[in-house]
């Protein structure tokens, strides 16, 4: 359920590093069980195939970026466009990667705080997102990131 706008391809070889950002809509009344869920499975997955990444949920809508081999990376994404907790996946960034934006994440993530915090991982729309991420993130990463943010 859920499209991107073109194939992932790349002119890399199937080991290099590959990154991919996408955003979707989160189903109507997904649970906090939904959230664990997913990212159980996801952290799970990705320490399997190698994936690396990072997961925002703005209450409405996901933002996720994956890197690694691409073969993986491919197989992730298309298990992503199937799930029926999210819809309306729209592909942003697919790119051959020099190195990993978050080597030691598996998957890490944050919830933009509605104000009703309840133990998830909460970031305030104000608050400096590149406070929260590795010193070596690229600018123009972060800038995504916060945009996305602080839609909501």
């Amino acid at each position: 359920m859920g499209t991107h706008l073109l194939p992932i391809r790349s002119t890399c070889m199937s080991n290099d590093l590959f990154r991919l950002i996408y955003v979707s809509t989160a189903r109507p009344g997904l649970s906090e069980e939904d959230m664990l869920s997913i990212l159980n499975t996801s952290q799970s997955n990705n320490d399997e195939r190698r994936i690396t990444g990072y997961l925002v949920h703005n209450g409405d809508n996901f933002m996720q970026l994956l890197e690694g081999p691409r073969p993986e990376v491919a197989t992730i994404f298309g298990r992503i466009l199937e799930d029926d907790r999210h819809g309306g996946v729209v592909r942003i960034l697919a790119e051959q990667a020099d190195r990993r934006v978050f080597p030691d994440w598996s998957m890490n993530y944050f919830r933009v705080d509605q104000g009703g915090g309840n133990g998830w991982m909460l970031v305030r729309r104000d608050d400096p997102i590149d406070s929260l991420m590795p010193a070596h993130v690229p600018r123009d990463l972060i800038y995504a990131f916060s945009k996305f943010i602080r839609q909501t």
